[in-house]
């Protein structure tokens, strides 16, 4: 059975259902970190924290060390979801196959780096699956799954929080806002638990 655990508990610049204005910066923005345990496979999605903060995030909810993370998935190409990426230089690198340019390219001084970062595969790993998200990104591709919890999916920002999954809204910078309205409906329709890219984990039901 496929499990996973959430590793950082995500914050981010502005939010208007708090009030605060899209056009505005109220404190800096660390995205969601999640673990995915499935056929024997460690899949970190979304470094959020650089070196040893990450390395204790992950050891805290998971007693895992970083060799011992067989992937490592990004969702998209906002820096945030890849902060920490460089410390996990033995794992695999996958990358959503439409975002995979402009990571490459936040790497452009650091070639090595960006020759090892992949396209991901439709399944990564036995069971878990990527899922087309665009709208806060074009690209933006998730990883959904059957866990013992029901149907999950880690959205990355095509869900930002619960507010925004409720009000079908994409966050401030997103790229289309129709499509973002799309991706959170089809996950409405497709998931039972969304792991956001910036907030904790909830139930569609």
């Amino acid at each position: 059975m496929i499990s996973w655990a959430v590793l950082t508990l995500g914050c981010f610049s502005r939010n208007r259902y708090w009030g605060e204005d899209d056009d505005k910066s109220y404190r800096s923005a660390v995205c969601t970190s999640t673990l995915i345990r499935a056929g024997g496979c460690n899949i970190l999605v979304d470094p959020a924290l650089p070196g040893e903060c990450m390395y204790s995030a992950l050891d805290g909810a998971s007693g895992l060390k970083p060799q011992q993370i067989d992937i490592v998935y990004i969702t998209h190409s906002h820096g945030d979801h890849y902060a920490g990426l460089l410390g996990f230089w033995g794992a695999q690198w996958l990358c959503a196959p439409g975002e995979i340019g402009a990571v490459k390219a936040a790497f452009a001084n650091n070639p090595e780096a960006a020759g090892k970062i992949g396209a991901a595969p439709d399944e990564i790993a036995p069971g878990v699956k990527l899922i087309a998200l665009p709208g806060h990104t074009p690209g933006l591709a998730g990883l959904v799954f059957e866990s013992r919890d029901g149907v999950t999916a880690v959205a990355g920002d095509a869900v930002m929080t619960r507010d925004f999954f409720d009000g079908r809204q994409g966050y401030y910078n997103s790229a289309d806002f129709i499509s973002s309205a799309r991706s959170i409906e089809m996950l409405a329709n497709t998931a039972d638990i969304i792991i956001p890219g910036h907030g904790n984990y909830f139930l569609t039901a």
